[in-house]
């Protein structure tokens, strides 16, 4: 009897919760959603192993929401920026983080976002599930927890993560109101615009989601109406009328791309020598989509939860969606090719395979046969390895408190109302293994009243640097090098102190050899850090 309760319990877990419902003395919604609210509350902790993310984008724009909240009230701010707020396709967090900021402490305010972030994405994706299979899935539901700290999460790409949320949202919006034709206009033309403000790539994605899911209910009807296919991709079409016209009107800045960006110009190195280390560089995104401070669990874990997952749906266990027999498989393909630059946004193809797994993760439902006693390990195995990368997560985040103790000892030696440039050794975002120091440039803005390099173009973004910052910084930008332990640093200090900055703060300056250049004054040192500037 025992062993017949455990087996029950088992399949309940991996197929999905409507197994449970006429046992249950609590109504089946709201026990499902208690116990997905554990287990998102759950994969929060390791974002309280630190109080500053080692996020590598997140903290650019925080500190951004920072001045726009209090730039009005800070003759320091009002020097060295100016609010450009405009409707642009890239603002969704902006609106949601600048009230923040506005009473919230920077640090917490950072915390507060990226729940917030991780919230919409984990509960779009379930509500999408929801409406496209028709059942409440708790081992899909555990499957997504690592992928809220995927490899654009610790990009910090914090847009991009709210309108991917939002897509979600909205595709099961329209799985519920398809056949409506007026509301499903109205709705799905609101939903769309809100995607496209908070990013155009989410916008883009969102087309291919609910476009795809389309074409998968015509190829899965028993009688297939080409005309009817045609006015169902009509009413997709639509949504994308307003976005595209303000789109056309609106005149997009160039951003920076990624590696595969590049291949267009005819400049060293050669094209095919490029286009290898562009498909390298891509292959890093596909097997880190789910992203741990460790490089070998993330590749270990990848190919171990797909050859899983292949033998689960290879044997039956699990299928997809019928409507998601065209979705799925077209988002594993765009996540394997390097897409280039696109709209003027960079980093398209970091983007996609996290899409492409989210679709993956929310088209499975059960199949034809019975669980066994090995796929209900395997399915063991799949929670266990989802409960040690978190761990492994918090853990290895940990690390950053004792080096934001450090961080705080040096930047409290500035004097309010400076400028001041952050020089990061060895910096190589995903591609080193050194700590990361882009979070400790944006913070002196937000924590101690200096004016610093923020993503602050007006053509992407509600704010301006101007005066003495802009100079300075359009002055000591660097050049890109391939190797960043090749850098020149001593040229990026000296070229920051020169170019106009009081200041410069030199993170992981412990892999530095050699004194500082000629002239250079260190104010203090940690281990990990060192305040420079002039001598007098």
């Amino acid at each position: 009897m025992l062993r017949l309760e455990t087996q029950k319990a088992a399949t309940a877990l991996m197929t999905d919760a409507p197994d449970v419902r006429h046992k249950s003395p609590i109504h089946p919604p709201l026990a499902i959603a208690g116990l997905f609210l554990l287990m998102f509350v759950l994969a929060l902790l390791p974002l309280f192993a630190t109080p500053v993310l080692p996020l590598i984008d997140f903290y650019n724009h925080l500190a951004r929401f920072y001045v726009l909240a209090h730039i009005g009230e800070s003759p320091v701010l009002q020097a060295h920026y100016a609010a450009h707020w405009a409707l642009l396709p890239d603002v969704g967090v902006d609106v949601v983080g600048v009230p923040l900021l506005s009473f919230l402490p920077p640090l917490a305010a950072g915390h507060v976002i990226a729940v917030l972030l991780m919230a919409n994405l984990y509960a779009g994706v379930l509500y999408f599930h929801r409406r496209l299979t028709g059942r409440h899935s708790l081992l899909m539901a555990v499957l997504l927890l690592p992928l809220l700290y995927s490899y654009i999460f610790n990009w910090g790409f914090a847009n991009f993560l709210m309108g991917l949320g939002l897509a979600f949202w909205a595709a099961g919006w329209w799985l519920s109101h398809r056949t409506r034709t007026v509301t499903v206009l109205i709705g799905s033309s609101i939903w769309s615009l809100l995607i496209f403000f908070s990013h155009g790539v989410a916008f883009l994605l969102y087309g291919i989601l609910v476009a795809s899911l389309e074409v998968g209910f015509f190829l899965g009807a028993p009688a297939r109406s080409p005309a009817l296919l045609v006015r169902r991709l009509g009413l997709v079409a639509v949504q994308a009328v307003l976005p595209v016209i303000y789109f056309l009107s609106w005149k997009f800045g160039i951003a920076a791309g990624g590696e595969i960006s590049t291949l267009a110009n005819n400049t060293p190195p050669p094209f095919f020598p490029r286009l290898g280390r562009a498909f390298a560089y891509h292959l890093r995104t596909i097997l880190r989509v789910e992203e741990s401070p460790s490089r070998l669990l993330d590749t270990a874990t990848f190919v171990l939860q797909a050859a899983i997952l292949c033998f689960l749906v290879c044997t039956k266990r699990l299928t997809l969606a019928p409507a998601a027999r065209f979705l799925v498989p077209l988002a594993l393909l765009l996540a394997l090719l390097p897409l280039p630059t696109l709209f003027g946004v960079g980093y398209i193809a970091d983007r996609v395979p996290l899409f492409a797994a989210l679709c993956l993760i929310a088209a499975l439902t059960p199949g034809a046969r019975s669980w066994s006693g090995v796929s209900r390990a395997l399915a063991v195995l799949l929670v266990l390895m989802v409960g040690g990368r978190l761990i492994a997560i918090g853990a290895g985040w940990s690390g950053y408190d004792e080096r934001f103790r450090e961080y705080r000892s040096i930047a409290s030696k500035l004097p309010p109302g400076g400028t001041a440039q952050i020089v990061m050794v060895g910096n190589g975002r995903h591609e080193t293994n050194v700590p990361r120091c882009e979070m400790y440039g944006p913070l002196l803005v937000a924590l101690y009243g200096q004016a610093a390099p923020l993503f602050a173009d007006e053509k992407q973004q509600p704010l301006a640097m101007t005066g003495r910052l802009r100079q300075a910084v359009g002055e000591g930008r660097p050049k890109p090098v391939d190797d960043p332990m090749r850098q020149d640093y001593d040229g990026l200090i000296t070229r920051a102190l020169d170019s106009g900055f009081d200041s410069v703060l030199v993170c992981n300056a412990g892999l530095l050899g050699g004194p500082y250049p000629q002239g250079i004054e260190v104010v203090a040192r940690t281990g990990q850090f060192a305040l420079l500037r002039k001598a007098r």
